[in-house]
């Protein structure tokens, strides 16, 4: 009975042993596949770095970059030390060049690591490990089989990555940031979804960030020299969220109100309630653009719209939506009704 007692506890054990989840490393992923850009704007003296890759955080993690001083974007098995190591070596007055051979020189794991710098001169270097590029012809890593890891850089620019689908990522990065219109943030967007358009990381998708960074201008009561700082740790669709997020930081949604009114104020109210849409859909938990979307339905004629948005502005913030509702002369023609007097009695 005994002997019966133990083997049952033992085939138990061993059950919740294999069902259990492997442990957690401690270390980084070893085998970080990334595809990064990083730049410097000789016009408005930003500096950026943009980034994606099949692995968490990777927004966290590879950019570094300080206002007046140079970006780094450090990946593969990334080194995060290389950053603010760089950065300071940037302030000594080294060029990218000297900086990268120096910080890979002294570290040992040099050949696992990928890493570009670039400063306000509109210079870069790009450091790619040699375990790294090895690693795309290695019949025993399946993983990264058949990847590519290289760059390709330009004045005040360069584009860079490991286990991706082929050279034309970086390739159709660079002439995405080359080519492109708008703020740097902007820029390097585009440049992340060119890249991805080729194939990308072979691994797919997890996260991405953008981090741009200006000086602060002379005699500016301004304190933000991080004037774009997003990432996406985890999503098979980064990209979507973090375009959200960059329209936010860029104050799409408020332009897109200011269009929205404009176009009410000519009589265009399927238009109008369109553009405030699309605001809504960037920030849907902004109960001014509700108040706003209420607006133009009301503009329109849309009474049961109208009160729908308006009731959904005043739950999130009562006390200043219901005072500016009831001295709107845009809601005049709900006044008298019901549904818009309870809205602003509770």
């Amino acid at each position: 009975m005994t002997r019966l007692l133990v083997a049952a506890l033992l085939a138990t054990a061993t059950l919740q042993a294999q069902d259990a989840p492997p442990p957690r490393s401690a270390g980084p992923d070893p085998w970080f596949g990334t595809f990064s850009i990083i730049a410097f704007d000789p016009a408005t003296h930003e500096l950026g770095v943009g980034v994606q890759s099949r692995a968490f955080g990777a927004g966290a993690a590879v950019p570094y970059a300080k206002p007046g001083v140079g970006a780094v974007a450090t990946q593969a098995s990334a080194n995060r030390q290389y950053g603010p190591k760089a950065i300071a070596l940037l302030e000594q007055g080294l060029s990218p060049e000297e900086v990268i051979r120096r910080i890979t020189d002294e570290d040992p794991g040099r050949d696992t690591r990928q890493v570009a710098v670039v400063d306000t001169k509109g210079r870069s270097a790009v450091y790619t490990g040699k375990r790294v590029i090895d690693r795309n012809s290695d019949p025993k890593d399946l993983v990264h089989l058949g990847g590519y890891a290289g760059h390709v850089s330009g004045l005040n620019f360069s584009a860079q990555g490991n286990t991706l689908a082929s050279r034309q990522v970086v390739e159709a990065m660079a002439a995405a940031y080359q080519n492109g219109k708008g703020a740097m943030a902007e820029r390097l967007m585009d440049a992340l979804d060119a890249g991805q358009s080729k194939g990308g990381d072979t691994r797919g998708m997890q996260s991405a960030g953008i981090l741009v960074v200006r000086p602060l201008p002379a005699n500016s009561d301004s304190t933000v020299e991080r004037i774009v700082d997003i990432r996406v740790d985890d999503s098979d669709e980064p990209f979507k969220e973090l375009r959200r997020l960059l329209n936010m930081t860029l104050g799409v949604p408020n332009r897109l109100t200011t269009q929205s009114a404009d176009l009410a104020k000519a009589g265009k109210f399927s238009e109008a309630i369109a553009e405030q849409k699309k605001a809504l859909a960037i920030n849907p938990r902004s109960e001014q653009l509700m108040y706003a979307l209420a607006q133009r339905y009301a503009q329109a004629g849309d009474t049961t719209p109208a009160l729908e948005q308006l009731g959904h502005a005043i739950r999130r913030q009562g006390k200043q939506w219901k005072v500016q509702a009831a001295a709107d002369p845009i809601f005049v023609k709900l006044k008298d009704l019901p549904e818009f007097k309870r809205l602003l009695e509770r």
